[in-house]
């Protein structure tokens, strides 16, 4: 409900403190006080200023005293340079970023009548006043619809082509929500780039071509006409680069400037009524360093994750962003609307096997990943030859992830992970969103993974509780003592996956040095089960046992000549069988 029908006495209150300014000055004359149609308290009054009259408006907020009244031009035109648009409201003293609510209407009106001194001390003359302005990018773009993107090695390439040269370029151009932003893809032909430019984008959108015309001492166009572009053209002797570009009734580009200064035109429509489209440049702040010293080798690292579902699907992003360069992904299942609430996929991903799809996301975080991704299940009924494939490729891994939940999985994944010698992590959210588990096996340094499962189960065991496994129901899902379901929540399956994550980051980047003291930890969400309340943690303790490495039975050499024979053909059987019949 608006505050002038609840809070009474500060409707007073406001009334009486604009009276008293309006008797101690003489450059104040209050019209009425009214609610207009969006029932907001509004204030009508004039500010005289020399020998002109200045009409205004003062419009209090519903959540007045929370937030400052506004302040409009009584006919909505501009007065000062410190005004919202043509027609919008003034920036005055008190504002958003500095608002009290003991500040008061009548400070606002004296406000406005200083900024009106200020910027007209007579009839004659208009200054800019002082501002306390605080510059902000994003507020500032709010209406630039067509934007330019460039680097800080865009610039650099194009402030060294030939001074009033024309050379040819590549644009990328593509929608944004609402906005269509252009980057510089190459300077020179398509076939014969003189240079590429380094910004890292997906590859979507449409491929654009234009000229770029570096003139020295250019500082900069702002909005301009199709004759005024043709006059400049011309003014350096470009008639044929001006016809080309604003007599055609195609889409044309020009890209403009020298320095930091760069603009793009973008000349369209039939050509007997051209028109052009000046975009806002926006050069890409340099790039600050996101991620610790110690993630900069996992470009290098590759990361087989098994199970592309809701945490998996995390995991994998998680990764991505932190710079791992190398995915090789294994999921059959096909992503459905139900999926949406717990994954990283979204509705365009319908009907998609989950792998792929996940492929595609990754792509789109880092365009440069190099990522393999199989539409099979491990330890489900595929042929023997797909699952060994799936298995060796697994082995070339430098970190194995099982976010499948499943035994038989686990197992294929463990036996890879102890065969060669390869760190894994697992990671669960137990029935009904209780709590999750996330474990590591590392070689040499924990149990190999099996061992470390039932070291695990005989833990939980020894806490009086049982071990929780989903039965006949999805394995986020349980219910409780009335049977009501249970269901884990987007927000606990992000907790569990980034757990995860953190234990392969650490993996990776700092092998030798592990922040984490133990392998396995049990995270609780509720106050169910073992936990005594969310956020509890229990960290297991895992006992080194079992064997890393493939087994190998030790032969001497005359064994291992005698058991070639036995086994691979002898000359007289590869004789007859290259034999034409």
């Amino acid at each position: 409900m608006t505050w002038w029908l609840t809070q009474n006495r500060r409707l007073s209150s406001e009334k009486a403190v604009i009276a008293d300014l309006e008797a101690s000055v003489d450059w104040l004359r209050v019209h009425k006080w009214h609610a207009n149609a969006d029932l907001a308290m509004c204030v009508d009054f004039l500010v005289v200023n020399g020998d002109k009259e200045f009409g205004f408006q003062m419009i209090y907020p519903s959540v007045f005293p929370d937030a400052p009244p506004m302040i409009y031009t009584e006919d909505k035109s501009r007065i000062s340079r410190h005004q919202y648009g043509a027609d919008g409201e003034l920036c005055l003293e008190y504002r958003p970023d500095n608002w009290q609510p003991s500040i008061t209407g009548a400070d606002m009106i004296a406000s406005c009548q200083r900024l009106l001194s200020e910027e007209r001390p007579d009839n004659d003359q208009i200054l800019h006043a002082h501002s306390a302005h605080v510059a902000s990018l994003g507020r500032d773009m709010r209406s630039k619809y067509f934007r330019l993107l460039v680097t800080e090695n865009d610039i650099n390439a194009l402030n060294v082509l030939p001074e009033c040269e024309p050379t040819s370029i590549g644009l990328r151009e593509r929608l944004v929500t609402s906005i269509c932003v252009s980057t510089l893809s190459r300077l020179g032909l398509k076939d014969e780039p003189i240079w590429a430019s380094d910004l890292v984008l997906p590859k979507e959108g449409a491929e654009q071509t234009g000229f770029a015309v570096r003139v020295a001492g250019t500082d900069g166009f702002g909005e301009m006409k199709l004759d005024e572009l043709r006059t400049f053209l011309e003014g350096l002797d470009f008639i044929e680069l001006s016809k080309s570009l604003l007599d055609a009734d195609s889409f044309e580009y020009l890209l403009v400037g020298d320095d930091g200064n760069w603009t793009l035109f973008c000349i369209y429509g039939e050509a007997q009524d051209r028109k052009v489209i000046c975009y806002t440049t926006l050069q890409i702040p340099s790039e600050k360093q996101r991620l610790p010293d110690s993630f900069e080798t996992l470009e290098d690292k590759k990361v087989g994750i098994v199970g592309c579902g809701s945490v998996g699907s995390k995991i994998a992003a998680s990764l991505c962003r932190s710079g791992i360069g190398n995915f090789f992904l294994i999921d059959e299942d096909i992503f459905f609307p139900g999926n949406v609430v717990r994954n990283e996929l979204d509705l365009n991903d319908i009907g998609a096997h989950k792998a792929h799809a996940l492929r595609d996301r990754l792509l789109k975080i880092n365009p440069k990943a190099d990522i393999k991704a199989l539409r099979i299940g491990i330890g489900g009924q595929e042929s023997a030859s797909s699952m060994v494939g799936a298995l060796e490729s697994l082995g070339e891994c430098d970190l194995l992830i099982d976010a499948t939940a499943e035994p038989t999985a686990f197992n294929m994944i463990a036996s890879v992970s102890t065969r060669r010698r390869k760190p894994m992590i697992w990671v669960e959210v137990f029935a009904g969103g209780i709590g999750g588990i996330v474990a590591r096996a590392r070689p040499d340094i924990d149990p190999v993974p099996l061992s470390a499962r039932a070291q695990i189960e005989a833990w939980c065991n020894d806490q009086d509780v049982d071990w929780i496994r989903p039965v006949d129901v999805d394995r986020y899902d349980g219910r409780d003592d009335d049977g009501t379901p249970l269901i884990a929540e987007d927000a606990e399956i992000s907790i569990m996956a980034a757990h995860a994550t953190r234990f392969a980051s650490d993996i990776l980047a700092r092998p030798e040095a592990s922040i984490f003291p133990r392998s396995a930890y049990i995270i609780g969400f509720s106050s169910d089960w073992l936990f005594t309340e969310p956020f509890d943690t229990r960290p297991i303790d895992l006992q080194q046992n079992g064997e890393w490495g493939e087994t190998v039975d030790t032969l001497d050499p005359a064994a291992v000549i005698q058991l070639l024979k036995e086994h691979l053909p002898s000359k007289e059987d590869a004789d007859a069988t290259a034999a034409p019949k």
